[in-house]
C-alpha cells in the first residue's frame, strides 16, 4: 500500500504544533507586548514534529508499504492518515472534505482529540485510531478495511518498537528556540505515561497513567542513531516525567557520556525527581535545560485538583542550583481555576517573578475533552458556549466562580508584561537566554 501522513499546514497565525499539548496541538497566544514578541519568536522558530508519525513511518516501511510525508494534499496515495488537532479540527475537516472529492482515498485520523469526539472525523472520514497508533500500525493489513473507531492498544514493551523513521520529514523546519539553538532538531520518547495522572493533564487521555519505559541502552542507541543518520545536534525528549526512575536517568546520562555522544537536551519532569548530583551528570551528558511544571504557589489549591504539592523550598533551590549551572529552567504556570481570584493570580506572577527563571508560561486552565477534568467541568455546567478552536490553554473556556473571561485575558497579559519586561529578567536571563 501507498500510505500519506499528513501534519496540515492549517493556521496562519501560527505554528499548530500537534505533538504539543498531548497531541490537541498549541499556538502560542501570550498577551501583552512581551507576550507578541513572544508568540513571533515561537511561531517562526519553534516546531514539533509529530512523534506517532515518525513511530508509524518505521513500522509500515519496514512491512513494505510505501509512506510519503505532507502538510497539504497528497499525490497517488491508497491510504491517508491526518494528525488531528482541538485548534485546527475545523481545517482538518474542511481538508479531509476536499480529500475525499478528488479521490477514492481511504482517509483514518490520529491523535487525542479526534479519539475524544469523533463524531466530526467520521462524518468525513472512514475512520479513527483509538489510542496510540503503533500497534495499528503493526496490524494493518488485517486493520485497514475496518471503519468507525479502530481500537489500538498501547504497546506495554516500547523496547519493541523500532526507532522513528524521519526520512521524508521536514527536519529543517523542526526547532526549539531560544531553549535549543542548534540544528537538526528532534524529538524522542524514552517513556509514556504518568502515574501521578493530574485529572486535568492533557498527555494521559493518549498515553494512560501507567507508565512505560525504555532501557536505558536502548535509548542512548536511538540517540545515537539520530545523530549519525540525521545529523541531529539537539533534542527534546518529550516524556511527561522523564526522571521518574533516577537510576535509569543518571544510566542514560552515563551512556552519553561513555559514548561520548556530542549532543544538546532538554527535558520535562518534576521537581521531587530530581537530585544536584544527577543535574550536573544530565549536564555533563548534554543537558541545557528542564521544563518544570511548577504552575502554582498554592499547594493546598493544587491538592484540591489531585496533583501531588511539591514544597516550595525545593523549587527555590533546584531554579537557583540549575541556573547557577547553567541549566535553563523553563517554568510553567497555570492560572484561571474556578475558584482563582484576582489576589491568587497576583501571587502566581509574584512567585514565578521570584524565581526568575530563564524562561515562564502562564497557561489558562483548559479542560480537554477526554480528561475527568472535563467531564467534571461540563456536569457543573461551566462550560462557556465557545467553539472547539479556542482551547488553545491560552483562552478562558469555562465559568469561574470570581472572574469574567475578560478578567483572565486581562491578567494574562499582565503575566507576561510582568516577568519579561523586569530588569531582574532582561539582565540577568533575558540576555543570556537570547544572545548565547
Amino acid at each position: 500500500m501507498k500510505i500519506a501522513l499528513i501534519d496540515l499546514e492549517e493556521d496562519k497565525n501560527g505554528c499548530n504544533n500537534k505533538d504539543q499539548t498531548g497531541t490537541y496541538g498549541s499556538v502560542m497566544d501570550a498577551g501583552g507586548l512581551a507576550g507578541t514578541v513572544f508568540n513571533l519568536l515561537k511561531k517562526n522558530l519553534l516546531r514539533l514534529p509529530i512523534l506517532y508519525f515518525g513511530y508509524m513511518a518505521s513500522i509500515l516501511r519496514s512491512r513494505g508499504h510505501a509512506v510519503a510525508i505532507y502538510s497539504s494534499f497528497p499525490s497517488d496515495e491508497d491510504v491517508v492518515i491526518i494528525a488531528t488537532s482541538i485548534i485546527g479540527y475545523k481545517q482538518e475537516i474542511e481538508f479531509a472534505r476536499k480529500l475525499k472529492a478528488k479521490g477514492d482515498y481511504r482517509i483514518g485520523f490520529v491523535g487525542a482529540f479526534a479519539r475524544a469526539v469523533p463524531g466530526p472525523f467520521l462524518e468525513v472520514g472512514d475512520f479513527v485510531i483509538d489510542g496510540e497508533p503503533e500497534q495499528w500500525a503493526i496490524d494493518i493489513d488485517s486493520e485497514i478495511n475496518r471503519d468507525g473507531m479502530v481500537p489500538s492498544k498501547r504497546v506495554n514493551d516500547l523496547d519493541s518498537l523500532p526507532f522513528p523513521d524521519w526520512r521524508g520529514f521536514p527536519i529543517e523546519k523542526y526547532g526549539y528556540f531560544p531553549l535549543l539553538k542548534n540544528k537538526p532538531f528532534l524529538t524522542l520518547l524514552s517513556s509514556r505515561g504518568c502515574p501521578f495522572a493530574c485529572p486535568y493533564c492533557q498527555y494521559l487521555p493518549m498515553q494512560g497513567k501507567k507508565w512505560r519505559k525504555r532501557a536505558p541502552e536502548n535509548v542512548v542507541e536511538e540517540i545515537a542513531y539520530l545523530v549519525k543518520d540525521f545529523g541531529v545536534k539537539s533534542l527534546l525528549f518529550r516524556d511527561i516525567v522523564f526522571s521518574l526512575d533516577m537510576d535509569r536517568v543518571r544510566k542514560i546520562a552515563e551512556l552519553l557520556i561513555a559514548q561520548r555522544i556530542a549532543v544538546s537536551w532538554g527535558c520535562e519532569t518534576r521537581a521531587d525527581c530530581l537530585d544536584r548530583d544527577m543535574i550536573l551528570l544530565m549536564k555533563k551528558a548534554g543537558l541545557r535545560f528542564i521544563n518544570l511544571g511548577i504552575e502554582s504557589p498554592d499547594a493546598k489549591k493544587l491538592a484540591e485538583h489531585g496533583r501531588k504539592p511539591i514544597e516550595l523550598t525545593l523549587f527555590e533551590d533546584l531554579v537557583a542550583f540549575c541556573e547557577n549551572n547553567d541549566v535553563k529552567i523553563n517554568g510553567f504556570y497555570i492560572i484561571g481555576f474556578q475558584e482563582d481570584t484576582e489576589a491568587k493570580i497576583r501571587d502566581t506572577i509574584r512567585y514565578a517573578c521570584k524565581l526568575n527563571t530563564s524562561l515562564a508560561q502562564f497557561c489558562v486552565v483548559t479542560p480537554y475533552p477526554g480528561t475527568p477534568f472535563f467531564t467534571e467541568m461540563k456536569a457543573q455546567g461551566r462550560l462557556l458556549d465557545v467553539d472547539w478552536d479556542a482551547y488553545t490553554t491560552y483562552n478562558p473556556v469555562m465559568k469561574l466562580d470570581h472572574l469574567s473571561s475578560a478578567d483572565i485575558l486581562r491578567i494574562k497579559k499582565l503575566a507576561y508584561n510582568r516577568y519579561l519586561l523586569r530588569p531582574e529578567w532582561l539582565l540577568k536571563r533575558g540576555s543570556k537566554l537570547l544572545l548565547k
